[in-house]
């Protein structure tokens, strides 16, 4: 009576609970580079805007096919109160929009009308 059997078919229904639970962590997890740097960036835009801008710098040298990280780089830009770049940046992006997000195309126009007035990105609105 002291040792029993665990059925096969528990086993399996184990494994593949422990597979299904490990697939959804690595769906959650970046799939590249440049958005674990765009990750990184959004974590130290409170610290660090410097690195936060260094960090979308090199996610889009990494993925240039991400375009919406020309509009984060943008709000950086303008944090730090470099409206030509952020100007730049949001251009470039506007030139190219098929196929981009309804709300992220108009929101690099809000943007871009922000920094061509020349007004300053408070933290809470990047």
């Amino acid at each position: 009576m002291g040792t029993e059997r665990i059925p096969f078919a528990y086993l399996i229904i184990g494994v593949g609970l422990v597979t299904a639970a490990s697939a959804a962590v690595c769906a959650a997890l970046p799939v590249s580079m440049a958005s674990r740097h765009r990750q990184r960036a959004l974590a130290n835009l409170r610290g660090n805007p410097e690195f936060a801008l260094l960090d979308l710098t090199r996610a889009i040298e990494l993925d240039a096919n991400d375009r919406s990280l020309l509009v984060d780089r943008a709000g950086v830009y303008r944090l730090l109160g470099r409206h030509r770049e952020a100007a730049a940046d949001l251009q470039a992006y506007l030139r190219h929009t098929r196929g981009e997000p309804p709300d992220r195309v108009h929101q690099a126009r809000t943007l871009l009308e922000r920094v061509e007035a020349g007004g300053g990105l408070r933290l809470w609105e990047f």
